[in-house]
């Protein structure tokens, strides 16, 4: 690892220190990116990733440690000189377009404004804005304020905004995690234009494994250190792209075996290395079952190693699905009826249609999804749903019972009472406790403290985290802030809950599980769930996808217990 590198971290260290608590967010991390590279961090929620990229940038001060970018010390930098490091060094882009975006400036006014605080003339920061309009194919959108355009078109003029004082260095802190794939390729599309012509060093913290997938190099991160990387490079003889993963190993020696490799092998507590020829080999304790294994196993059996998460099951292993899924969807009860629903807002003297005659019947205890590019309409279909929002036209129906005809008290309690929600930002109150954020709709409909300590323990025992029920959310990982968000939304014993984008903040395998977590649920529950997601992985284990497409319904999937159906 050079320290010529254009971002060099040596043995970096990051202690947050909230009240009596010390949180350790990066733990003697290394990391070397050259100039004009571009790369992905990935790892699970709470590993670091947006730890060390707000360290990079010149938002936190790391408390040990070496880190130095394009030549900057940033250990040794006064206030001063790291105000303009953020200016004219490091662009950044943000998940949630909001935080990109004024919403009162056009599109074209957004990407000057950086531009104001460097000097220049008008005309200059108006030819430089539209050339970077153009570079992410929105120069027909200019004009546009942030309410006329879609999530993905919003985080491409974010692109252009990150680059406005034309910095060396580009920071993108998932920037696909609120948008559908065709959205998430074209920004990634927009990030390779930039890298090559303009030769930026690009860094991205994902989730998303389509962009990890793209990028020259993927770092990993585990427990706030380094623990492997992908490299990408092209074969000058055969013109094939080559990939090769390799563990990284510290100046201390240390290394991070892969999670899959672990459990794969049954490694805990201590394993044997040994010097070969030319590597070393590192060996499991001998355990029960591979000792069974040696020795033939019981009955001849052969001993085989735990599959790993997500790995289909053989035939033999295959569940068999019982219960409510046997039943055609058609023969239930209806819990959500929507019908010929139109949603126009008018915008200055336009009109934005944001569903247009809608209709659709939900069953009673099915998990279905609503699935859509940005802009479709998901998050204003299961507002009206919800009932925080006025139809144009047509009718939503509850449990048998027309919104339209219920005075706003009747509203709220149905919402306290019949729906909970599940939000892609968890919507936790940091200072309270697991079980206290899951007490506060018990508290609205005025339950007694014996039946709030029930009822939070039955929700707690369901998501599998009674544990830690007296942690606050700054103590828990992201997939364990999602699932007291779930349990939440479970407190009140509702019949329908909607959630939006739940697993868009997650990494794969903490998604997987939430999922998995939900489909639990509606099985023993009951519950019917409704999500508005383009998450792959919610839409494989849904019963019901609605396609929606510029406010309009196109398509009804049934899928039993997340397989299509015949």
């Amino acid at each position: 690892m050079s320290t010529d590198s254009f971002i060099y971290c040596d043995n970096l260290v990051k202690i947050y220190k909230v009240a009596d608590l010390e949180v350790v967010a990066l733990q003697g991390l290394d990391l070397a990116v050259e100039n004009g590279e571009m790369m992905a961090l990935v790892g699970a929620s709470g590993s670091g990733k947006s730890t060390l990229l707000n360290v990079i940038g010149g938002l936190d001060e790391p408390s040990a440690g070496k880190i130095s970018v394009n030549g900057q010390d940033l250990l040794k930098i006064s206030d001063r000189a790291r105000v303009e490091y953020k200016r004219s060094t490091v662009g950044f882009v943000w998940q949630q377009p909001a935080r990109n975006l004024l919403p009162y400036l056009t599109a074209r006014e957004n990407v000057e404004l950086p531009m104001m605080l460097s000097g220049g003339s008008a005309k200059q920061r108006r030819e430089r804005s539209l050339e970077l309009l153009e570079m992410v194919n929105l120069s027909d959108r200019a004009d546009f304020r942030p309410d006329r355009l879609s999530g993905g078109q919003q985080q491409r003029v974010a692109l252009a905004i990150a680059l406005a004082n034309n910095p060396p260095l580009l920071l993108a802190d998932e920037p696909t995690g609120q948008v559908d794939s065709h959205s998430s390729d074209e920004i990634f599309a927009a990030l390779r234009r930039i890298n090559q012509a303009y030769g930026t060093t690009v860094v991205i913290v994902t989730h998303d494994q389509r962009v990890a997938n793209k990028v020259d190099r993927v770092v990993a991160i585990r427990d706030g250190r380094t623990s492997s990387e992908i490299r990408r490079e092209v074969d000058l003889s055969s013109g094939e792209l080559q990939e090769e993963e390799w563990v990284i190993l510290d100046r201390a020696g240390r290394l991070q075996l892969p999670q899959p490799y672990i459990e794969n092998l049954e490694m805990k507590n201590r394993v044997k290395v040994r010097l070969e020829e030319a590597h070393l080999s590192v060996w499991p304790e001998v355990n029960k079952a591979l000792a069974e294994a040696q020795s033939g196993g019981e009955n001849g059996a052969v001993w085989r190693p735990p599959r790993l998460s997500g790995e289909p099951a053989e035939a033999a292993d295959q569940p068999v699905i019982t219960g409510h899924h046997h039943h055609p969807l058609a023969r239930r009860q209806t819990a959500v009826a929507v019908q010929n629903l139109t949603r126009i807002y008018k915008v200055g003297a336009e009109d934005v249609v944001a569903v247009k005659n809608i209709s659709l019947n939900i069953p009673r205890g099915v998990m279905a999804t609503v699935k859509g590019p940005s802009g479709s309409g998901k998050t204003t279909l299961l507002n009206h749903i919800a009932g925080l929002d006025e139809p144009t036209e047509g009718e939503i129906v509850i449990a048998g019972r027309p919104l339209a005809k219920m005075s706003e008290r009747e509203r709220i309690n149905l919402r306290r009472h019949e729906i909970g929600f599940v939000f892609q930002t968890f919507g936790l109150l940091p200072f309270l406790s697991a079980r206290e954020n899951i007490e506060a709709p018990l508290r609205l409909v005025k339950a007694t403290a014996k039946e709030r300590k029930h009822r939070v323990d039955e929700v707690l025992e369901l998501v599998k985290l009674s544990a830690r029920a007296s942690h606050r959310t700054y103590e828990l990982s992201g997939g364990e802030q999602q699932r007291i968000a779930l349990a939440r939304a479970l407190a009140n014993k509702p019949s329908l809950i909607l959630a939006d984008e739940p697993t868009g903040q997650l990494d794969t395998a903490t998604g997987y599980a939430i999922i998995a977590l939900l489909r639990s649920i509606v099985q023993q529950t009951g519950v019917t769930v409704l999500i508005a997601s383009h998450d792959p992985k919610v839409i494989e284990a849904v019963d019901l996808v609605y396609v929606l497409e510029d406010g309009r319904l196109v398509e009804t999937v049934e899928q039993i217990g997340g397989k299509v159906s015949n």
